[in-house]
């Protein structure tokens, strides 16, 4: 019987003992970012493959080095909430392939500015708000096709003073059938690529929307890429020198100096690893 409780008081003292070592171990805490796939905030756990979310499939992925978001022939069906929402200042979201985001409410909603391209195909469908929400931040689409359309608002700002949207070398139609397609924006810039429908549909700066004469386009918006757009890229021809952030501020320091990440170098976009 002693032995018997020997025992039992050893393997007692071990259990504990083990408890005690796991409790004192260091446990490696998760990055949280600024990012959100539908109602999952990204993390440095699982980054690497958002396809886990609920509602998602395809391949998609963040690279917080880089602040790329890549979406490779995904769905993103996020229900009420947005399928992606960010603070990230510079974020890029690589589309390659087709992809789909869908949302009952708000498709895409960002507080930083955002930059669209990688060559693919971006359909995105709001449902009774926004396909694309600027707040109080930017949107540049480059180099890709994004299809947006809502019940209410195409691609919005917040109040229109200080939100720029730039569509590069790119094809986009918009549609926000209710309020309008494109407003509340401070400028809309084409470069390599033009309005082509409705006709007559232009920028109002004094509407801060696109208008056929004075009445706000709500029906679908077509712009399109110039063929020549291929041959002659636009940025070389105009770019500023020197080194700017993705928000546009120009950084007095050498680009050895500078801490990773996405930033314009005399017009040309350069990931400084």
């Amino acid at each position: 019987m002693y032995k018997t409780l020997l025992k039992n008081k050893c393997a007692i003292v071990i259990v504990l003992f083990i408890a005690m070592l796991t409790l004192t171990s260091p446990v490696q805490a998760q990055t949280m970012y600024d990012l959100w796939i539908s109602n999952s905030q990204v993390s440095s756990n699982n980054c690497n493959d958002l396809s886990m979310i609920a509602g998602v499939s395809g391949k998609v992925s963040y690279d917080p080095e880089t602040k790329t978001l890549t979406l490779e022939n995904a769905t993103i069906n996020s229900g009420e909430n947005d399928a992606i929402s960010s603070k990230i200042d510079g974020l890029t979201v690589k589309v390659i392939g087709t992809n789909n985001l869908t949302s009952i409410r708000t498709a895409v909603g960002f507080r930083a500015p955002m930059f669209i391209t990688g060559g693919g195909t971006l359909n995105v469908e709001g449902g009774d708000n926004c396909a694309f929400f600027a707040m109080g931040t930017n949107l540049t689409i480059d180099n890709c096709i994004v299809n947006a359309k809502s019940g209410k608002y195409g691609i919005t700002g917040n109040d229109g003073m200080i939100e720029h949207v730039t569509i590069q070398n790119a094809t986009v139609t918009v549609e926000g059938k209710e309020t309008g397609s494109i407003l509340d924006i401070a400028s809309l810039t084409l470069n390599g690529c033009s309005i082509t429908q409705p006709a007559g549909a232009v920028y109002n700066p004094s509407m801060r929307c696109v208008t056929v004469g004075n009445n706000v386009v709500k029906s679908k918006i077509v712009i399109t890429k110039d063929p020549t757009a291929i041959a002659t890229p636009v940025v070389n021809a105009v770019a500023p020198k020197g080194i700017y952030s993705m928000s546009g501020m120009k950084l007095n320091k050498d680009l050895k100096d500078l801490p990773k990440g996405i930033c314009i170098v005399n017009g040309t976009k350069v990931v400084n690893k």
